[in-house]
């Protein structure tokens, strides 16, 4: 019975995984629709929304800007057409150019469109298309001023559920809030109108049952909030651990009487050998590797305890094998990471060095190029773990140029380290992931100027200490507390990307240093953060 259950819930888990698979692939769809939010916070979009004058040099840059954030993503081949629209209904739109509105009323606006983001199924030559519609908020003034409305080819979605099968009756289909039938596969409809519990459903963000004969998995997605439910015959998805609970059955059945009949057979002639090798094995199975036979003729068991003294032989060897892979494999991995440059910090600076070049500032293109050049060149030093402080530093240097060039207005940088330490090597990359998260998590999410502060001090018993110091947001003391615990345990903070990269500088110290040092953090809620590293100093 336990078997069977075990068999069972891995049928279920298997219907799970599919249905987070199909989930997943819809939020990352509409991940991407969302970045196209950001072409209402441009400038050239605001003016265009707020003039009803002629803006020709407006609507040519936000033509622009369609093209590019279609060719920028994945999902920009699945956009139909992308339009805004003021509240004089003077409109442009990628597939019409500027044009003007007639059914926009200005005094309606505020109840016609909702602050909220909105999806709706049209159609169009007899073709579905999803129209998501949000709006477009002035930043000075808190005020809604335009209307940003993208339509999907709804092939997009239905051709993510015609990829994942269930069995060969199921169907999967995508219910929206107002527990309607948004999406349906195509390729294989259900053989019986779909009944769905949605008192269970809705209870839970996923799960499963089963009623009438029928499976029921779900999961919500988290951009939409839709509902992704698969259905399939009870009897078609618990087949294959039908399958196999028989032959678990038959291979348990033969396994017993075989046991049984080499037990009497060795039981009657060979007692003795047998209880010895039984205590061998016993103290081996307790960790003892040099438990040995000395075994005595050339019969069965003889060989059997020569085997096993090879056995124990290849089991050290093997061991000591793992033991070190391990670790070059433990060590490959961070130098793995090490190597890594964020993508997103490269993008960034690869459209900042665009602009730049685009309002031919050409000295701050050769700067910010040569920036990122050094950046990379350090960031793989020719795949060593180990470099000098001078050049460490040297990366930071280049890293802050990028961020102050992007970010010139709210940070102020100041960098105080000893030049005695410049000599000293260090492990590759401890610093920028640290300063990485004093700007993207501190300074960037407050209000004013953003201070950072980076010392660096030669300590007694030859201690280096490094302070990182931010002015940011900072955290509270429950916050601090779980993240504290995070750097103590090794195991990164749930839905925090600010302490995966706490947590991975801390391994690498203690991977490479030891268990005594690493990372000491305090932080004030509205003040600031303090990240402290220390390390060993290290040969010049």
């Amino acid at each position: 019975m336990k078997s069977s259950n075990i068999v069972s819930e891995r049928a279920y888990s298997l219907a799970q995984i599919k249905t987070s698979q199909i989930t997943r692939e819809i939020d990352v769809l509409f991940q991407d629709i969302n970045r196209f939010n950001e072409i209402g916070k441009q400038e050239s979009t605001v003016q265009f929304l707020l003039r009803q004058e002629e803006t020709y040099d407006e609507a040519k840059e936000i033509l622009r800007l369609f093209d590019f954030y279609q060719k920028s993503y994945l999902s920009g081949e699945d956009i139909l057409d992308i339009q805004i629209t003021n509240m004089e209904g003077k409109t442009i739109s990628d597939n019409k150019g500027v044009y003007q509105r007639s059914d926009i009323k200005t005094e309606d606006w505020p109840a016609e469109y909702p602050a909220q983001p909105s999806m709706e199924i049209i159609y169009r030559d007899g073709f579905p298309q999803l129209e998501v519609t949000n709006t477009i908020v002035w930043d000075i003034t808190d005020a809604v001023i335009g209307l940003l409305k993208i339509t999907i080819d709804t092939s997009a979605i239905t051709s993510v559920l015609d990829n994942v099968q269930l069995t060969e009756s199921s169907s999967f289909y995508i219910v929206s809030n107002n527990q309607s039938i948004f999406f349906q596969q195509e390729s294989q409809p259900s053989p019986a109108a779909p009944y769905f519990d949605f008192s269970r459903i809705t209870a839970k963000d996923q799960g499963y049952y089963s009623s009438n004969g029928w499976f029921y998995v779900y999961e919500t997605s988290k951009m939409t909030d839709w509902k992704v439910i698969g259905q399939a015959p009870v009897q078609e998805i618990m087949k294959d651990s039908n399958e196999i609970r028989t032959l678990i059955f038959l291979t348990v059945i033969c396994s017993i009487i075989f046991i049984i009949g080499l037990y009497m057979f060795i039981s009657n002639k060979l007692i003795l050998p047998i209880h010895i090798l039984k205590s061998k094995m016993t103290q081996a199975a307790e960790g003892n590797l040099n438990a040995k036979v000395n075994p005595v003729g050339e019969d069965e068991i003889a060989t059997l305890g020569y085997s096993f003294n090879q056995m124990i032989s290849k089991i050290k060897t093997l061991l000591d094998q793992s033991i070190e892979e391990q670790k070059k494999l433990k060590a490959a991995e961070f130098r793995t990471m090490q190597a890594q440059i964020n993508p997103h910090f490269l993008y960034n600076t690869l459209d900042t060095i665009v602009w730049l070049a685009e309002a031919k500032q050409h000295e701050s293109v050769i700067e910010l190029t040569k920036a990122l050049s050094q950046y990379s060149r350090i960031s793989l030093s020719k795949g060593k773990d180990w470099i000098t402080i001078a050049d460490e530093m040297s990366h930071i240097d280049s890293y802050l140029y990028i961020q102050q060039t992007r970010y010139e207005d709210i940070l102020d940088v100041t960098v105080n380290v000893d030049q005695h330490l410049y000599r000293y090597h260090i492990l590759k990359l401890l610093l920028q992931p640290i300063v990485e998260n004093a700007i993207y998590h501190g300074i960037k999410n407050k209000r004013g100027k953003g201070y950072l502060r980076i010392n660096g001090t030669l300590e007694a018993d030859d201690l280096i200490r490094f302070d990182v110091i931010d002015n940011g947001i900072g955290m509270d003391e429950a916050r601090l507390q779980k993240l504290k615990n995070h750097l103590i345990s090794g195991e990164v903070v749930p839905d925090s990307k600010s302490g995966f990269g706490l947590i991975n500088v801390q391994q690498r110290i203690q991977l490479y240093y030891g268990k005594e040092y690493g990372i000491k953090i305090n932080s004030w809620k509205g003040s600031g953060t303090r990240v402290t590293i220390t390390i060993p100093k290290r040969g010049e």
